[in-house]
């Protein structure tokens, strides 16, 4: 019987990113013809059994992949594994908007600030407080980001 490359893998795995990563690429064949190796070993990548349990995609075979179909979905897995997450960032240096990027970075600290005086009135945040609290502080984050290298650039030229 052959092996699926479609099998059920336990959820929130590395094997299971992994295999989100290879069917956002369209699955094994493109994938195979976009990394440096065959659709066997991607398989064995995605396959979570005792045989292939120690076998993960290398480092530079993910970026090709996550590059290819625009998509860091093991990059996100590894970030969350570690207690972070992975957030777009617009870098592109422009001085004309510090003032804009400032003003909404104020914008998302506020609404971050009331979420979080929202949900404590009752002294616990839900689920929904907390997603909102993250989103809030995420958009603040992003919003920094794009700011960061417009500050920067002025630094570093003197």
């Amino acid at each position: 019987m052959a092996k699926s490359p479609y099998k059920q893998r336990r959820p929130g795995t590395l094997k299971a990113a992994v295999h989100e990563l290879i069917v956002a690429c369209g699955g094994l064949e493109r994938a195979a013809e976009i990394a440096r190796v065959r659709k066997a070993q991607l398989f064995r990548y995605t396959d979570d059994s005792d045989d292939n349990a120690d076998c993960h995609m290398p480092a530079d075979i993910v970026a090709a992949l996550e590059r290819y179909c625009d998509l860091p979905l093991v990059t996100e897995w590894l970030a969350a594994e570690h207690g972070s997450a992975l957030l777009p960032l617009a870098l592109s240096p422009s001085e004309e908007t510090i003032p804009q990027d400032v003003a909404e970075i104020a914008e998302h600290a506020s609404k971050l600030f009331h979420e979080f005086a929202r949900a404590s009135t009752d002294g616990t945040i839900d689920a929904a407080e907390a997603a909102r609290m993250l989103a809030a502080g995420d958009d603040m984050i992003r919003e920094y980001m794009h700011l960061r290298p417009a500050l920067t650039s002025r630094i570093t030229r003197g």
